[in-house]
């Protein structure tokens, strides 16, 4: 806020209130000074941010949630507020705005909380690793119905079951299950197509343990594997193994993207791997760092982020491979451990 020059910061990203305030929030606003700090919400939520928020004025809305945000920045005597220029829509900053008093400011803001989620506390690595336990265990449970004649939809509901039935609060995101060519699909929506014999089929698949979340993607086979997958799998596991050996703190992101494409490209497939290399995974499951190939910044210990090296030929087939790695003092652990590959 120094940083800034900001003597206010209205919140209304629910990941970065769950953040300050180590309590999950929903529908609900956060107005930081250096006087006090103040939750927002409505009569939903407020006896359960009541009960559980320490430190924090807690306020209901029973109106309009714009005025009351106006009214605490005022008996605040907030005069230069930041907003999250990312997350507060431009309707609803008009409505401050106009709520506001006229020789008070907005000023937009960016990252300032995203900043400090980088870094994970032993609290959250404790979160992550507990998703990414169950996310491991639903995959070696999944194989023995990755059979012909199964239907991708029904492999994503076998999932769903499987990880609420052993602590998850829900998927992290819509799992993805691509047979065949839709496999080739980066973010294939997942469909009514009967799985078939001597295919390859790609899981994506996360997991939200008391807000934090996982993200894994292995390839699995219903049959036979023909030459040129195992060819490609074969590539995109090694442009892996060659991006988890440089990763360790002071190393430039776009050097750890660049390894494993570098080796893509070095094979003739560069055309076919089109996305960064991985991202943060935290209270959300792509967030800061975005590790791609034009990113300077450094890695840092505390880091939690995914290497999914891909290649996606159109019509046939796509293999990535995606794990979770936490950067440690001296290099990277898997926090996926020995999950086949």
């Amino acid at each position: 806020m120094d940083r800034d020059k900001i003597d206010g910061l209205i919140l209304s990203s629910p990941s970065n209130i769950s953040y300050l305030t180590d309590f999950r929030s929903r529908d609900a606003y956060l107005v930081i000074s250096r006087k006090e700090n103040v939750y927002i919400t409505d009569a939903r939520y407020i006896e359960e941010a009541r009960k559980n928020l320490k430190g924090f004025t807690v306020e209901e809305t029973n109106n309009s949630v714009f005025k009351k945000i106006a009214d605490i920045c005022r008996v605040l005597r907030l005069k230069c507020i930041g907003f999250e220029e990312k997350h507060l829509n431009f309707a609803a900053y008009k409505k401050i705005r106009k709520e506001l008093d006229d020789n008070a400011g907005l000023v937009a803001t960016s990252g300032l909380v995203e900043e400090l989620r980088q870094l994970k506390t032993p609290r959250e690595l404790e979160k992550i690793r507990k998703a990414t336990e169950i996310t491991v265990k639903a995959f070696r449970f999944i194989k023995d119905f990755i059979v012909p004649g199964t239907r991708e939809i029904e492999v994503a509901a076998e999932l769903e079951r499987f990880i609420r039935y052993n602590g998850a609060t829900a998927s992290s995101f819509d799992i993805i299950v691509g047979s065949g060519p839709n496999s080739s699909s980066p973010h294939h929506l997942t469909s009514e197509r009967k799985l078939k014999k001597d295919e390859l089929v790609l899981l994506d698949l996360g997991v939200d343990y008391l807000g934090y979340k996982s993200d894994l993607t292995r390839v699995f086979f219903s049959g036979k594997i023909n030459s040129l997958a195992r060819k490609i799998y074969k590539i995109v596991l090694k442009a892996q193994e060659l991006a988890l050996a440089e990763i360790k703190p002071g190393v430039v992101i776009s050097q750890i993207d660049g390894f494993a494409r570098g080796y893509i490209e070095k094979k003739g497939y560069a055309s076919f791997f089109g996305h960064g290399l991985g991202h943060g995974v935290g209270l959300e499951v792509h967030e800061e760092p975005y590790i791609n190939k034009i990113e300077k910044k450094r890695i840092k210990a505390g880091m939690v982020f995914t290497v999914e090296p891909a290649i996606y030929l159109p019509d046939k087939f796509g293999i990535r491979i995606e794990d979770m790695v936490l950067v440690t003092k001296r290099g990277m652990e898997v926090l996926s451990g020995a999950l086949d590959k």
